[in-house]
């Protein structure tokens, strides 16, 4: 199993609180699963901050990630405790 912290994880959390729900998400599995997307999650609260842990389906990487950061989740959001499905969108490279 790989995992991947996320920038915005490692920024609002100790390395301790990321071992400890990784650790947790290991031993206990997921809180919510999708059936739509098939992502395993489990959150984590620490005083007044939320830390997602979620699987991604197929790949055995597990993510830790801030929901509150102003950056995006990859393709993912979480609204009102589960998962919604995001349109893909391709970015455009423009030349100059």
């Amino acid at each position: 199993m790989s995992v991947v912290v996320e920038p915005s994880a490692r920024e609002a959390f100790t390395p301790r609180e990321l071992t400890d729900a990784y650790e947790d998400f290991e031993k206990s599995g997921p809180q919510y699963l999708d059936a739509e997307t098939g992502i395993n999650a489990a959150a984590y609260r620490f005083g007044e901050r939320v830390l997602l842990v979620y699987e991604e389906p197929g790949t055995n990487l597990v993510i830790l990630v801030d929901p509150t950061s102003p950056k995006k989740v990859r393709s993912q959001k979480f609204e009102h405790g589960r998962w919604v499905r995001q349109p893909r969108i391709r970015a455009r490279c423009s030349r100059w």
